[in-house]
């Protein structure tokens, strides 16, 4: 067997981002996807943040769910974390969320979408 194309797509381009919830946009060709792997990378932080990343899935664009299994593990300092979903729906996106005590962020996610 051969190596087949991958699609990849910066689903939340690199940014500061202080407390709250961030969501990006669909990504479709994601319905003909066996696996998403979603790659988080964090240059910078401030105060005391935590950051959870993970992917919601759609069949229409609008209406949306959790990917069981999705999140990638917390990041609280410069680094990177990776999840790997299997996603059954035509539309995935990444959702993230900073906490903490005057919590700052940078950082960016990364969707790789292997075709079946």
């Amino acid at each position: 067997m051969g190596l087949r194309n991958v699609l990849g797509d910066v689903a939340l381009p690199g940014a500061a981002r202080t407390a709250g919830t961030y969501t990006s946009g669909p990504v479709a060709n994601a319905g003909m996807a066996a696996d998403v792997l979603l790659m988080v990378h964090v240059t910078a932080v401030s105060g005391t943040p935590t950051l959870n990343c993970s992917l919601e899935e759609s069949a229409d664009g609008s209406s949306w769910s959790a990917v069981p299994g999705s999140s990638t593990a917390q990041l609280t300092a410069a680094g990177n974390a990776v999840a790997v979903a299997a996603i059954t729906k035509s539309y995935v996106r990444v959702t993230s969320t900073v906490a903490g005590t005057t919590p700052s962020v940078t950082y960016r996610a990364t969707l790789l979408i292997v075709p079946e």
